[in-house]
């Protein structure tokens, strides 16, 4: 759970390093705001006044009790015993790093994950919460060590432990020889996993004097620095020390910056409170600003026009991010006194449902892609690419062509998002057909491409018109849908049987009578049940069945029509494999997909015409089997897995699920996990070669300026590596073992894997939950693949005018999920999605946890009951 109360002011200390002032200055801090709120309440016994107003938390303490942080802040702040209230969630004996010290503690507790520890800071922040009832107060939380110090359970450090709650926080410099640069370092890993650093202290030191450089460097930043006079050497008895120390401590707590030997901390203090209120004040304010200055893609102005519709996103972190929604305006002076006593945060958690629209894959404020783009940019910044290379670029092409482009790209071509990189897929297709079959005025012809009904290639004016004319694109003035588009039979649970049914609107001829007999007749064809989902994607059998050959015959039997009665000329084959994404989630019977390809690429009769020199239908579509992966055959043919490839539905790329590879293919979205946009573009020998000559104006004149981005181009390397490591490491085999998949490592004892390699269809989400949600009143289907669940409710009206699953949305949105059982190790969260027309879909990442998993599908199914009462 996020942490920020109008009322109560958390800062998070940080050191540089061990021995730098922590603790000393975290006890100086806590003395001047007790002060602070003391001298506000004009009682000068207030020191000891009744209720707590500054709290100090230590996570995790090392060392023996005597020596504890805790008790040391008990000692140093007795004069304000009744304004400051301390706690300590861990304590291990040995002066150590954490995580050995807890080794060496077995009879203490000991937290299960580091997820724990930040649920215990979230409970110690509810108590101060309670005892504060309303008034203003401060929690200083101190971490251990320095800023890269192991957490309890590594590899994670405490930087990275307590990112989840990414707290305000100060940095307390080193003031030794040395600490300039620990102190910077320190700084840029905060900054670099996206901490606010609201000041830097560093004790003054008369011989290293680091501070002269460190203030003008921080200043330089806007960031506050303060130089604090040194505590007194310890000499004489500990009662001297002691008295000194204390004298120090009345000293510092009340004076302000000063001259060269350092100053106080009651201006650091003071400017710690006015931050916290305009970080409120700005929150706040947010959503006003933005309706007034901002012009949101894909939404109606008129109808999202209200304070309370802006989602303020403050951070994410891992598969949520903490979000700020205005809370309507109280209708009543008992409402709004309620109001003024809320105890509830600023901030909620939601879990990213729609992925950030299709992109997140690696979890928001990944490290590893954080620190590969941080070098990126440190070496390269952005290059110019055209006749050049670097090594991002270049071992991100040979990657792509090794992995989803293994056995038939041979060529990468970059841009910069999906839209544009399927721009430049249709420049590829169409000028290599028309190369091939000479049509006449090659550039700007009316030509065509072959593509399936309610797939999206993107928001540009050629992408958009190899799209049927829809909600997304008749609106554009330029529109001009340039191709014919089949109605894809879709897969999906249907009352809990896995079934093939037709789309509207095309007609379809009668079914072969072995089918017929299983058939159900619908509203605009046929219904076919399967005994399993793994029986519809088995294409090794379903290719030579009789639906098979039934798909081929309506396929070609329009082709036909189209091209030799209507006279039409086709360029390209485009489709998303696999699942129709923005078209409404929709997965495709995976045999149409390969059937139409098959189709395409033995009707170059049709495509060609008199400049077809090949042979008849039947021996093209038998010499199929000879094709080689560079060579296009028919149609060139596009695969568009922006959105699909990638690991997104389980699998690197859709050839493996469709047994058929494309000639051209593009990829963006999760190809940076998320972080940043990049798109490829692959591409086949014999399509490279279509823009092959001595002419420049025969070469593909299409580029971006920021063509091959170093940065993003190393992100997508990390990434790439990440998902690789992962899979070789078994990371998906109990989510491939739910769905009956054998997994990829040779774990024999775990129930359900096997070694060998990867087959079938799986997901993140429970097969009995998606087959179970089909069976729901209100539910007309359900499907799911990888990440992606998508579930499909009964509306008269449907598609993407539908507002039936931005209600349900609506209402799961404001639905706590927490842990199911004791064992669970996340902190609670709120589901956030985007609704397609009717219907509802989320999207997990590759590293969703099976616990949080299990806890959203209870949440979703209660909802899906609860819609028809």
């Amino acid at each position: 759970m996020p942490l920020l109360f109008p009322n109560l002011r958390i800062t998070q200390v940080f050191g540089a390093n061990t021995d730098v002032g922590k603790t000393l200055l975290t006890t100086a801090l806590l003395r001047a705001s007790a002060s602070q709120y003391a001298s506000n309440r004009g009682d000068a016994t207030a020191k000891s006044g009744k209720g707590k107003r500054v709290f100090y938390l230590k996570p995790v303490s090392t060392g023996s009790d005597d020596e504890a942080d805790v008790n040391y802040v008990l000692r140093n702040t007795r004069p304000y015993a009744g304004s400051i209230a301390t706690h300590n969630l861990f304590q291990y004996r040995e002066p150590m790093s954490p995580h050995l010290a807890a080794k060496l503690a077995p009879d203490l507790p000991f937290p299960k994950s580091n997820d724990e520890l930040v649920r215990g800071v979230e409970g110690y922040t509810r108590q101060c919460l309670e005892e504060l009832g309303g008034q203003r107060g401060t929690l200083y939380v101190e971490t251990a060590g320095g800023v890269h110090s192991p957490a309890l359970h590594p590899p994670h450090t405490q930087a990275t432990s307590l990112r989840p709650l990414l707290l305000p926080s100060i940095l307390i410099a080193s003031p030794h020889l040395g600490g300039i640069s620990t102190t910077l370092s320190s700084y840029e890993s905060l900054l670099m996993r996206g901490y606010s650093i609201s000041a830097v202290l560093c004790i003054h030191h008369p011989y290293y004097r680091n501070d002269d450089f460190l203030a003008p460097y921080f200043a330089e930043r806007g960031i506050r620095f303060y130089s604090i006079t040194p505590p007194p050497e310890k000499y004489g008895t500990v009662q001297e020390d002691g008295t000194r120390l204390g004298e120090w401590y009345a000293e510092v707590e009340m004076m302000g910056e000063a001259g060269q030997d350092g100053g106080g901390v009651r201006d650091v203090a003071r400017w710690l409170d006015e931050e916290h209120d305009m970080r409120v004040e700005e929150l706040n304010g947010m959503p006003k600003r933005t309706l007034d200055s901002v012009w949101w893609p894909f939404t109606q102005h008129g109808l999202i026009n209200k304070k309370e519709d802006v989602m303020v996103i403050d951070s994410a972190h891992g598969d949520r991010f903490d979000a700020y929604y205005t809370k309507p305006q109280p209708q009543s002076l008992s409402s709004s006194s309620s109001a003024s006593t809320d105890q509830s945060s600023l901030l909620n958690s939601y879990f990213d449902g729609s992925a950030s629209w299709f992109t997140q894959s690696h979890g928001h404020g990944s490290d590893p892609l954080t620190l590969a783009a941080a070098n990126a940019a440190g070496r390269y910044g952005h290059v110019l690419f055209p006749s050049g290379t670097h090594a991002p670029a270049l071992n991100l092409a040979e990657k792509l062509i090794s992995t989803v482009g293994k056995g038939w790209a041979s060529r990468v071509f970059f841009s910069d998002n999906g839209s544009t990189g399927m721009e430049v897929a249709l420049k590829m297709g169409l000028r290599a057909s028309g190369r091939r079959y000479g049509w006449e005025g090659e550039i700007g012809g009316d030509v065509g491409v072959i593509g399936l009904r309610g797939g999206y290639h993107g928001d540009t004016i050629g992408a958009m018109d190899a799209s049927e004319a829809s909600t997304y694109n008749t609106a554009v003035d330029w529109y001009r849908g340039r191709g014919h588009w089949f109605s894809p039979p879709s897969v999906q649970f249907i009352n809990g049987v896995p079934s093939v049914s037709t789309t509207p609107p095309d007609s379809w001829p009668s079914l072969p009578s072995l089918l017929s007999e299983t058939s159900t007749s619908a509203e605009h064809g046929w219904t076919v049940p399967f005994a399993s989902l793994e029986d519809i994607y088995d294409l090794s059998t379903r290719l030579s069945s009789s639906l098979a050959t039934y798909y081929r015959g309506h396929i070609r039997s329009t082709l036909s029509r189209l091209t030799l009665e209507e006279g039409r000329q086709f360029g390209a084959l485009v489709m998303e494999p696999t699942c129709l994404g923005a078209g409404g989630m929709v997965f495709v019977d995976p045999l149409f997909q390969a059937c139409l390809v098959e189709v395409c690429r033995a009707s170059g009769d049709l495509f060609g015409k008199e400049r077809w020199a090949g042979g008849t239908y039947e021996e093209e579509l038998a010499g199929l089997k000879s094709r080689k992966g560079e060579d296009w055959r028919g149609l060139p043919v596009i695969y568009d897995e922006v959105f699909s490839g990638l690991y997104r539905f389980g699998y690197n790329s859709a050839s493996t699920v469709l047994s058929q590879t494309p000639d051209i293919a593009a990829y963006a979205k999760i190809l940076t996990g998320g972080l940043l946009p990049l798109s490829t573009t692959l591409a086949s020998t014999s399509i490279f070669d279509a823009f092959l000559s001595d002419r420049k104006v025969d070469a593909l004149l299409h580029g971006h300026s920021y063509t091959a981005n170093p940065v993003g181009c190393a992100v997508a390397l990390k990434a790439a590596e990440m998902i690789e490591r992962h899979e070789q490491q078994g990371g998906w085999d109990t989510e491939k073992a739910m769905w009956g998949v054998r997994g990829t490592r040779g774990d024999e004892d775990r129930v359900g894997v096997v070694r060998g390699e990867e087959e079938g269809r799986w997901s993140f989400w429970n097969r009995e939950f998606v087959k179970d949600v089909s069976t729901i009143r209100g539910v007309k289907g359900s499907m799911a693949m990888g990440t992606v669940l998508a579930v499909e409710l009964e509306d008269a009206e449907g598609g993407y005018s539908s507002h039936t699953a931005l209600n349900f949305l609506t209402k799961l949105r404001q639905e706590p999920i927490g842990p199911v059982s004791q064992s669970d190790q996340f902190q609670p969260f709120q589901i956030h999605s985007r609704p397609l027309g009717n219907v509802v879909y989320v999207i997990t990442n590759l590293w969703t946890k099976p616990e949080v998993m299990r806890a959203m599908e209870g949440a979703i199914t209660k909802h899906l009951h609860a819609i028809q009462g």
